[in-house]
């Protein structure tokens, strides 16, 4: 890539991550997109940004999906070009932002994977607490169901962001958010034994400022991890489906849902900026609204 493109990709990077304020996965994720497609444009002989023209855009829209692409990663595509295309213009680098006119592919959401409270039980019911590693485990497993956190919050977590008084906990989420997020008393119970001695007895004297440690090393467990933990509990527990920290995540969500939460409130609670995002959990209230229909409706 010549280094006039390189220069401006990098100076895109930095607009993603100092003014829009995304997360670091999807500064990742659009880094590729908009890298691909900048080598697209070099391989069509086109080497300035001022030539590229909507048949261009469309040219390599089609080039990607002959690559048996998910509708996601394609629909993920157009978005980082028409982000790209937005900052270009904005550096008066580009006139209009052509990728505006890109059509995205329509996407099939799959509904989530939802576990029934009995088979959530299990899985906290699997730790050793008798052990630091146990304790901490079930810590976070209670966490994740009752706080229905992303896994990279959990990991980032501070022993600052904790009120356990109040049952409250403080994240910053995607595009640096911050939310402020409650938790059961089980979930309370739980974190308090962890804290009096089960996360000392894992830093062995060394000080860290997180609240999940790996161990006396005092970092912060990987995302890694906490799905390896999960699905280890999950298998113990004798549950065979693919059993993930996001699973615990749409649990949280469905749960709160058929005990009749707002969907605004769990909305805030999950940290979606866009209600649509959380629109796709309304699959579980089907079947209690038709109940509630029956029981309810006078002519029957």
């Amino acid at each position: 890539m010549k280094l006039e493109l390189e220069a401006i990709l990098e100076a895109f990077l930095q607009f993603l991550f100092w003014e829009k304020r995304l997360a670091d996965n999807t500064i990742a994720a659009y880094h590729q997109d908009v890298y691909l497609f900048l080598d697209f444009l070099e391989k069509e002989g086109i080497y300035s940004l001022k030539e590229v023209q909507v048949e261009i855009l469309e040219k390599f829209v089609v080039e990607e999906s002959k690559k048996g692409l998910e509708s996601t990663s394609l629909s993920r595509r157009i978005s980082a070009l028409r982000t790209f295309f937005f900052f270009l213009v904005k550096e008066k680098m580009a006139k209009e932002n052509m990728a505006k006119l890109l059509g995205a592919p329509k996407i099939r959401r799959s509904l989530p994977e939802v576990l029934t409270v009995e088979e959530v039980e299990r899985m906290i019911n699997v730790c050793d607490v008798s052990k630091p590693k146990g304790l901490r485990d079930k810590a976070i497993l209670e966490l994740l169901y009752a706080s229905g956190l992303r896994v990279s919050e959990l990991i980032s977590l501070e022993f600052s962001h904790l009120d356990l008084e109040n049952r409250m906990v403080r994240l910053w989420g995607k595009g640096f958010k911050e939310r402020i997020v409650p938790f059961g008393e089980k979930a309370k119970a739980t974190l308090t034994t962890y804290l009096s001695w089960g996360r000392g007895a894992l830093l062995k004297g060394i000080q860290s400022r997180y609240l999940f440690v790996s161990g006396f090393s005092g970092r912060s467990l990987t995302r890694q991890n906490v799905w390896t933990m999960v699905k280890r509990c999950a298998q113990k527990a004798g549950i065979q489906r693919n059993v993930t920290p996001h699973v615990l995540r749409h649990t949280f969500a469905t749960h709160l849902l058929e005990n009749g939460a707002d969907l605004r409130i769990v909305q805030e609670f999950l940290g979606h900026s866009d209600i649509t995002t959380t629109q796709i959990y309304t699959h579980v209230n089907r079947k209690i609204l038709k109940e509630v229909y029956e029981k309810a409706f006078p002519r029957k």
